[in-house]
């Protein structure tokens, strides 16, 4: 078993080009990037017995090679804050696409307490998604001494969805060697970069991760509905934050987009009226005064969404979400970062 930790960047704007020459200039990079072509296929019964055991199972053709992989849910940490997915994670080797995927290749601990022989019978293709992913590996020191090495992905992928392909580009910072403050080091780099204008690259926190998001595109589960979080700290508000944005940008009935964007505004609201000396409450108001200036109420639904989208790739922003989401993994030197 491997425990996959990454953060998780929605790109508004840029090219994998952009963040090749990034690592270059910033001297991370080490060797030379690779372009893979990823097919991927999930899998589940009828009535989604293992994503509500918060099992996800794959199966991934990347150049001819098949894998099959299952990740399991990681609490609280599995990206509900910011951009910060933390898996278990499970992988074997197959030959071509499984029409049922054998679950006994798996340690049985992973679905204990479930009907295996049932959901085995049961399981059948429900979603795919393909991906165009330019790879390359990062690696150095972070300021505190400790060495890390982190696969960069730059994906461009197409969901399947309801209505037709949905295209979407992905920037993911998967931790190898090292602990989560090698990922804070690379990304507030990363984020320095583009608050200077040095590159074209706008990144956004990315909360949702590819399976989810394709299954909401798929109309296989919903968007969600906003969360009752405590607001009393900033853990709470950032959390609050990542679900109304996963519904004002992937509910597709306008009637509960829209409550989803008031629900927005009636947290901005009381974050003014009950403010807190940190760095992502000045990032959050910054935000709430940007939403009103630029008068975002008044747009259109796809207009709005797409300028919200914008707002949210305020590097400052970003970085206070990935360090609040990261918390439980940091050493206590960390805020020097």
């Amino acid at each position: 078993m491997g425990r996959e930790t990454e953060f998780k960047f929605m790109v508004e704007a840029g090219s994998p080009g952009d963040v090749l020459d990034w690592a270059a200039k910033a001297g991370l990079m080490k060797g030379r990037p690779q372009q893979r072509r990823l097919d991927n296929y999930y899998y589940d019964t009828p009535d989604f017995r293992l994503r509500q055991a918060g099992i996800a199972l794959r199966a991934r053709c990347s150049d001819g090679s098949w894998e099959l992989t299952v990740k399991t849910s990681a609490g609280d940490r599995d990206g509900k804050s910011g951009g910060v997915h933390v898996h278990p994670e499970y992988n074997a080797a197959v030959y071509g696409k499984p029409e049922r995927p054998d679950l006994s290749l798996f340690p049985a601990e992973i679905f204990e307490n479930l009907p295996m022989n049932e959901i085995q019978d049961n399981l059948r293709e429900f979603m795919s998604q393909r991906c165009l992913r330019t790879v390359f590996i990062i690696a150095g020191t972070t300021p505190l001494h400790e060495d890390f090495v982190i696969e960069a992905s730059f994906d461009e992928v197409v969901y399947q969805g309801k209505n037709g392909d949905i295209p979407g580009k992905e920037l993911e910072l998967e931790l190898k060697e090292g602990t989560v403050n090698g990922l804070l080091y690379v990304s507030a780099i990363l984020l320095a970069a583009e608050k200077a204008c040095e590159m074209p690259l706008k990144l956004r926190i990315g909360s949702v991760s590819k399976m989810q998001r394709a299954a909401i595109y798929a109309g296989i589960i919903p968007a969600g509905e906003p969360e009752n979080p405590d607001l009393s700290s900033d853990r709470g508000r950032c959390r609050a934050l990542a679900g109304l944005e996963r519904i004002c940008f992937l509910e597709e009935d306008s009637i509960r987009a829209a409550r989803a964007f008031k629900a927005l505004e009636d947290l901005f609201q009381k974050v003014r009226d009950n403010p807190l000396p940190s760095a992502f409450q000045e990032a959050l108001e910054r935000l709430a005064r940007n939403y009103e200036e630029k008068r975002l109420p008044d747009l259109p639904l796809p207009q709005r969404r797409e300028a919200l989208k914008l707002l949210l790739t305020d590097p400052d922003l970003a970085l206070a979400r990935l360090k609040l989401d990261a918390a439980d993994s940091l050493s206590p030197q960390a805020s020097r970062i």
